[in-house]
């Protein structure tokens, strides 16, 4: 199964990986799996039911608006336009969240705060799933394969952010707007005073926007159109450097997902456990959200994995422990972070 990547960035993000990007299909939006269920330990980490992980507002670049306000009429194209009605954080490059709700999320626990509800969520589902920003596409709760995916995404999620900063800058350029925005970047960090029920400094607000104020949605949709035919490869051409770097470490990553080569010689990682269930672990590793239950028989076995080389160590566990591991309950523990490669141990000859 394929990831679900949005519209425009699926086949950019394809090109650059060199294939198909697999699913991370422990990550279930529909029923989400950060959600107590009977039987669940009291003390794992979960989300608040009424915003699951959508506590979290994007800033959307001005072609994804764009896309947005394209689509068909909705509840996701409607928060959008309902922005521009009260011009909070709507600039020539982006539709964003605003300096409050920054504020505000700096200092909140994700996914737990109800008021700090994407206003893109309509009755439990994304509303502008098929044009979300990079931040939110390649953002997951649990991973397949553990810090191996999440490597992979990380670093794509990297490669989008920078792409929209470029590309959203190079509407701008080829518009000929939102020059103002960057002659006073000091501003954008900025609380604006409409949100706090202070009035428009309609003047600045005119000169940000120039001849397209008042037609902001047709501006977003103009730098829809000068970016919706451009190919990977004219992407790269008009983005800086960084986005060439990025790539180049995606498709690394994207080689280790898809590898299932298990080090030479391991140690066990850095890890808490959290709680004891029915003779198991829950071990935490790379990520709370992502806990592992391993029997305790197998978690008291780790400590054959020192250094030496792997099949030593498995020869050792299955002589001494009576305990035959197979290659993929390694493989497992290697992407989960319970076991990290171990360089060969240095010598002095």
């Amino acid at each position: 199964m394929e990831a679900a990547l949005p519209a425009l960035y699926g086949p950019w993000l394809r090109h650059v990986a060199g294939g198909p990007i697999p699913a991370e299909t422990n990550a279930t939006c529909d029923r989400c799996a950060m959600l107590p269920s009977p039987g669940s330990a009291a003390d794992a980490v979960y989300f608040q039911p009424a915003v699951k992980c959508c506590t979290y507002h994007p800033d959307l670049p001005n072609f994804l608006a764009g896309r947005i306000l394209n689509e068909p009429p909705g509840e996701g194209r409607a928060a959008l336009e309902r922005r521009f009605e009260r011009r909070v954080a709507v600039t020539p490059r982006a539709a964003g969240s605003g300096g409050v709700y920054k504020l505000l999320y700096g200092n909140t626990t994700f996914g737990h705060a109800p008021a700090l509800r994407c206003p893109y969520l309509v009755e439990g589902n994304c509303g502008i799933w098929r044009h979300r920003p990079g931040v939110c596409a390649t953002w997951y709760c649990k991973h397949v394969r553990g810090v191996t995916g999440w490597r992979f995404w990380v670093l794509a999620g990297k490669l989008l952010r920078e792409v929209e900063i470029d590309l959203s800058l190079w509407c701008l350029a080829e518009l000929r707007t939102g020059w103002e925005e960057l002659a006073e970047p000091a501003r954008r960090d900025q609380l604006d005073l409409i949100e706090l029920e202070g009035e428009l400094d309609a003047p600045r607000y005119r000169k940000l926007w120039g001849q397209w104020a008042g037609r902001e949605a047709a501006f977003y949709q103009a730098c829809a159109a000068l970016v919706e035919p451009l190919s990977w490869e004219r992407v790269e051409g008009i983005c800086g450097p960084r986005v060439t770097v990025l790539a180049g470490l995606v498709r690394d990553a994207y080689e280790n997902l898809r590898s299932n080569a298990i080090p030479e010689r391991l140690k066990p990682g850095t890890m808490s456990v959290a709680a004891v269930l029915e003779g198991k672990l829950r071990v935490t590793a790379y990520s709370g959200h992502d806990p592992l239950l391993i029997p305790q028989k197998l978690f008291a076995a780790l400590r054959y994995f020192d250094g030496r080389p792997t099949e030593d160590a498995l020869a050792a566990i299955l002589t001494e422990q009576r305990l035959r591991l197979d290659v993929a309950l390694v493989r497992r523990m290697v992407d989960f972070g319970v076991l990290t490669a171990c360089e060969q141990p240095f010598r002095i000859l």
